[in-house]
């Protein structure tokens, strides 16, 4: 089996079409109308297992493997909502100029950075489109941000 597309349910498609081509600096590969629009975005398919973030915690010295921003996000998820949602996961070269790229285009709501190192180092941040889907957006990450939880 091959995943064919991932779509999403948009209310306003002009706003969210505008979103999302400023978002991933593209036109789409198709448009029809007012109803449909295809970005080529990669093809991968992955599950997130959130519980295992909360056990790891409960369990044993998290100081080196998360920041306090993903601390916070981790404790202020709505965990009803979390298992219901899909979460579209974009890799950029580099990981400050994308945020300072998408801090500047005030097209949503843009959390802090956020780390995570359980089997590597990770550095991602995310954005809500139109619609509160959350966009993650990782990659290189050269900055020298201290985690304060070390």
């Amino acid at each position: 089996m091959r995943l064919g597309t991932t779509y999403i349910s948009v209310n306003d498609f002009a706003k969210s079409l505008a979103f999302y081509q400023l978002l991933l600096e593209q036109e789409p590969l198709y448009c029809n109308d007012d109803r449909w629009a295809t970005f080529d975005c990669g093809n991968s398919l992955s599950l997130y297992n959130r519980q295992f973030d909360i056990d790891f915690l409960v369990n044993n010295d998290y100081r080196g493997h998360y920041n306090h921003s993903y601390l916070t996000t981790l404790k202020n998820e709505n965990s009803d909502k979390i298992n219901t949602s899909v979460i579209f996961n974009f890799e950029v070269e580099d990981l400050i100029s994308e945020y300072e790229r998408i801090k500047k285009l005030k097209i949503g709501a843009v959390s802090e950075l956020l780390f995570v190192n359980i089997h590597m180092p990770y550095w991602y941040f995310t954005i809500k489109d139109p619609d509160g889907n959350e966009i993650e957006i990782t990659g290189n990450y050269n900055g020298s941000d201290k985690l304060t939880d070390e």
